[in-house]
This record gives C-alpha cells, structure tokens and sequence, in this order.
C-alpha cells in the first residue's frame, strides 16, 4: 500500500488533532511496524528534521538497538491482544539518559488491526524524583530503626503514622524496650500526652520537657520529651514529631549528688555559724582584750568564714531555684537606685583588687522604674559585679551601664582581663562551670553564681549574654519595660 492511501485510511480529525496540537510523543506505525505518520514531538525528541525521514521507515532504523527488541516485543503483544498496553524504557542519547513511558493501541477497523498508535511521554524527571523519595526513606527508615531512643510521627488528628522500630508498641502498649522493657501505663499518661500534642499543634512551637510517668506497678520513671510540629509551606500544621528518652538512670545519678551536696551544706552549716559566731565574741573583746596583731589575723580568719558561708547559702538556694520553690515577688523599682546599691556593697572587694567601679546611665526618670522582684535581681547583679571583679585586671576600670534597647532595659556589665575560653562561654551558665584557669589563685569558685543569675534573669522574662574578645568581657542583661512580661516563677 502507498504511503498517500496509508495516510488516508488514518486521516481523521481525532488523529490530525492529536498530531498537531498533542505534546506527547505521538508516532503511528503499519503492521510490519513502519512509521505512516508522527508528531513535532517525536521528531525533536529523536532528533529527525522532517517527517519525511521518519514515513515508510521501519522501528528498526529509528529506535536504537537496545530499545529495539523490547519495544517489538509490546507491538507483537498489542497486535495479539487487540489492547492497549503501557511500558516504559530507557532511550540514551548523545548528551543523557532519558525514560520513556509509552502507550501503543490498536486502531481496529472492521474487526481487524490496521495500525498501532503509540503515544509517549518523556518522565525521566518523575523517575529521577520517585528514586530520589524511595532513596531519602530508606535513609528515614535506617536512620529510624537504629536510633536508641522512641521516635514517632502523628498526623494532625493525632494518629500515628510511623515511627522508629520500638516506638508503635510503645504508644500502643507502653513497651520501652530502651529502659529494660519498662511498661508505662499509657491509659494514665493519655491526658496530658493528648494536651501537649494539642499545645504543640495549636500553638505551633516545640515543646521539650522532663516528665514523670508511671508503669503498671505504679513506679515512677522520667523521661526527656521533645515535640515538634510538622509545618507545611502554606504554614498549615501537619502533623507532630515525638522525640523520648528513659532518663531514669540520670535522675537516679543526680538524685545521688543532690542529696550528697544538700546533706554536706547541713552538715556544715550549723559548726560553720556556731565558729563565726564565736570569733564575733573574741573579736569584741568579750573574752579578753586583743592586741591588733590578734584582731588582723581574726578578721582575717572571719572573712575566710564568712566566704564560706556565703558559698554554703548559695548552694542551698541553688536547689530552691532547681526544685522550683522561689517565686518572684514584683514591686516598682528604680533600677538605676539598685544598680547603685549592688555597686556599694561590692566596693570593698574592687578596692581590694585596685579596681575602679564605674556607673553610667543613659535612662531618663520614667524610664527609671520597673516592675522587679528587686531581691532576686539585685542577687544576680551582685553576682555579676563579684564574677567580673574577681577576673578583671589590676588597675583598670569595670564598667556598668544602663540604657534602653528598644522595649527592654539594658544593664551592660565589661570588664579588661583575660579572655574567656570558648569551652567555657558556651556552658558558663551551666550549674558547675567556672572560669578556674583564669581567676586569681587561692579563689574557691563553685559555678552556681552564673547558672542562678540566669535563672533569675530568665524568670523576669529577660535574657543574659557574653561577649568576649582578646581586651575584655561583657555580659549584658536585658530586662523587659512592659510589667505583664515574665514567668514569675523560677522554672528549671
């Protein structure tokens, strides 16, 4: 048959519209599998300039060779079935390697075949997308089945969806297999699991936090959770993430060394106050005149105690602030007034070291009064004023100032003396840390001054930071004007 009687048979208005308008990859072939007729896309995507290098021309000359017997292959099939059949193949080119999806159907007339209509489409970037998703959830699910701890996933109606290899049994049964098979009851545990996950949905912010929870014979067992919600790019809310670790053995460690360090701080407490109390009676002379060789080395000996006890009533309200039994008690105060007190009792100490305490503030009257709990606040300042004395240089000035920043107020504490060790900036407000290298020698320092000023600090709602370079060191606190702002409670 002719190639003009062939295209005839074909040319009806479905197929010229197909041919023309379609974008897919459109080609029709006889039955000895040569081309009567294709589109623009096909001629691009095999790089053919005209139609006329494609009509009359077998599948053999046009598909290259290692496509060539598969796709006879689904031809052969078609003709024998009279039904369309989809198959994909790989097509490589001079410069890529492209993926094919290919439909061919029969074009019946009076119950016979008379030609195959193959339509194509280019999904080499679909499939490059699917493997790349199959590839990063098998990572997920690696990653999932060998993390020593409890993760899982909630849509947002709060149904699990997946999780970590351990986790399904632990939301359903309270298996943690982590915490040698600890059971939780997870009936009890259900109302406030059901109200963190709805905080973290409707708020959408993350929640981390130690929590108690009971097991089946009613023992207690603390664990670490975080929740974090899965945010979409509209900012609509997905669904939640659940982080949780078995901290028992932590608690059980550091249940351990508070109860040593509160039985030690008893224990010394009452023979430390009974000493001081007696070297007050020597000192006034109530058992016999001193001469002032004596009354030195008393003082001497009384301020050595006094530090002592001061250190002993700093651990004891360090465990105050931990257990969360301190609550802010906020009246109006004059800041710039505190600020003046703090440096006064601490003035002794900077003459001791030749240091030169010197207040600047920028404030103007109205700005001068906030609403603190000016016991607490003038603890933390001291203990900035008393940290930064004991590091600074010999002979140099420490420098507070007072200035607004923006909504807040800012108490800006710097000193000259030398620089504080990375190490020790990024945990200085930890319970513990101090700059031991760095401060004068015969110094004791137990690391709490800094970990209960932030507490303080974080309690107004106000934040502290260090700077630090190779000349000096600056904390600077920030302390919120509006008198609503703050959590009015010390939270560990």
């Amino acid at each position: 048959m002719s190639k003009e009687k062939q295209k005839d048979r074909i040319n009806t208005p479905l197929i010229n519209a197909l041919l023309e308008h379609c974008h897919e990859i459109i080609s029709i072939k006889d039955l000895n599998y040569r081309y009567v007729d294709c589109n623009k896309s096909f001629l691009k995507h095999f790089g053919i300039r005209s139609r006329k290098n494609v009509v009359g021309k077998s599948i053999y000359e046009v598909i290259p060779e290692n496509n060539l017997y598969f796709v006879k292959e689904q031809l052969d099939e078609v003709l024998k079935s009279k039904v369309p059949k989809r198959y994909s193949f790989k097509i490589t080119t001079k410069s890529s390697l492209r993926i094919v999806q290919q439909t061919s159907t029969p074009i019946i007339k009076d119950g016979k075949v008379d030609f195959i209509l193959s339509i194509s489409e280019d999904i080499t970037d679909e499939e490059n997308l699917k493997n790349e998703i199959l590839r990063k959830n098998n990572q997920l699910n690696t990653l999932l089945e060998h993390l020593p701890m409890l993760v899982y996933m909630k849509d947002k109606d709060l149904n699990y969806i997946i999780g970590s290899k351990n986790a399904k049994r632990f939301v359903n049964l309270g298996i943690d297999p982590y915490a040698k098979d600890v059971r939780i009851d997870m009936q009890k545990a259900s109302a406030n699991t059901y109200e963190e996950d709805c905080y973290v949905l409707d708020n959408k912010e993350i929640l981390n936090k130690e929590k108690p929870a009971l097991d089946y014979d009613g023992k207690l067992h603390w664990y670490n959770i975080l929740k974090a919600p899965i945010i979409k790019k509209d900012n609509t809310v997905d669904g939640l993430v659940t982080i949780a670790q078995n901290i028992d053995m932590q608690k059980t460690l550091e249940n351990q060394k508070d109860l040593f360090i509160a039985t030690l701080v008893h224990d010394l407490k009452n023979p430390l106050l009974a000493q001081i109390n007696f070297m007050n009676l020597f000192y006034k002379g109530s058992f016999g005149t001193l001469n002032d060789t004596q009354k030195e080395m008393l003082e001497i000996t009384m301020e050595s105690a006094n530090y002592m006890k001061e250190m002993l009533y700093t651990l004891i309200n360090t465990y105050k602030y931990d257990n969360g039994n301190v609550k802010l008690k906020k009246t109006k105060t004059n800041i710039e007034d505190l600020i003046t007190t703090c440096i006064k009792e601490n003035m002794a100490l900077a003459e001791n070291r030749k240091i030169s305490l010197i207040q600047h503030s920028s404030l103007k009257q109205n700005e001068k009064i906030i609403k603190i709990d000016a016991i607490q606040l003038r603890r933390a300042i001291s203990n900035l004023l008393n940290n930064g004395i004991n590091y600074v240089f010999e002979n140099t000035d420490f420098m507070i100032t007072l200035k607004t920043d923006n909504d807040n107020i800012a108490l800006e504490f710097k000193n000259t003396s030398l620089p504080i060790d990375e190490h020790t900036k990024n945990h200085i407000f930890e319970k513990y840390t101090s700059g031991a290298g760095v401060i004068p020698k015969g110094t004791i320092q137990f690391g709490l001054g800094m970990y209960l000023t932030k507490k303080i600090i974080d309690a107004h709602g106000g934040t502290i930071s260090l700077e630090t370079n190779d000349t000096s060191n600056q904390f600077t606190i920030t302390l919120p004007r509006s008198t609503k702002s703050g959590k009015n409670k010390i939270i560990w």
